[in-house]
């Protein structure tokens, strides 16, 4: 509950700092939404004896299903152009083979994907929806750990992420819509280049 709790006021406290740089870039009238939604992310991780000390080898025997979070903020530069701050963190496990002189033990690896993401998001209003197109780019953490007879070690690493995609915005009344999402995330953690969807929904709130 204490972790939990902690990431939130992380969030809050970056979304809030956002607002307070991005604010003057917008005279008169500013226009910008804050989002929060639940996160969904198929990880392609590729867990390999790098990542823990005391296995001969591992491999990944499949995807990982990521669930979590999503926060952003956007402040509209110009009629149709805005700029986005974005988080998430999306947890899970990965299922892995690990083999030694001692055996052969598959076991589901715990994971934990943050990514921290900003850029150029497109959109354009037709009646009650709002669709729109991003390309975000910043840095993507991934940490991976395991408990086994083999091994007990875990890894964590960072590298560049980018994120492309887009979704749309279904005002529901009038400064309250409801968004889905959908994008396509790379990375390189671990030395290993990663192509995952990440599918995004929840509650945008507009000032």
């Amino acid at each position: 509950m204490f972790r939990l709790l902690s990431q939130i006021s992380l969030v809050s406290i970056v979304l809030v700092s956002f607002l307070l740089i991005f604010t003057p870039v917008v005279s008169g009238q500013t226009k910008g939404d804050v989002y929060l939604g639940y996160s969904f992310v198929s990880s392609g991780l590729t867990v390999s004896s790098c990542c823990f000390s005391g296995a001969v080898s591992s491999a990944s025997a499949g995807r990982a299903s990521l669930n979590g979070w999503e926060a952003s903020v956007s402040v509209r530069l110009f009629h149709w152009l805005r700029v986005v701050g974005d988080l998430s963190g999306s947890y899970g496990t990965v299922p892995v083979v690990f083999s030694s002189i001692l055996g052969t033990e598959k076991l589901d690896v715990n994971t934990n994907l943050y990514t921290y993401l900003f850029g150029p998001r497109a959109s354009v209003s037709v009646g009650r929806l709002r669709p729109f197109g991003q390309a975000l780019f910043g840095l993507a953490h991934q940490s991976v750990s395991a408990n086994a007879f083999i091994t007990n070690v875990g890894q964590q690493d960072n590298a560049f992420a980018f994120d492309l995609g887009g979704g749309v915005d279904v005002r529901l009344v009038s400064r309250v819509a409801w968004r889905v999402q959908a994008d396509y995330l790379q990375s390189k953690v671990f030395d290993s280049t990663r192509h995952d969807p990440h599918i995004s929904t929840g509650i945008v709130l507009r000032f």
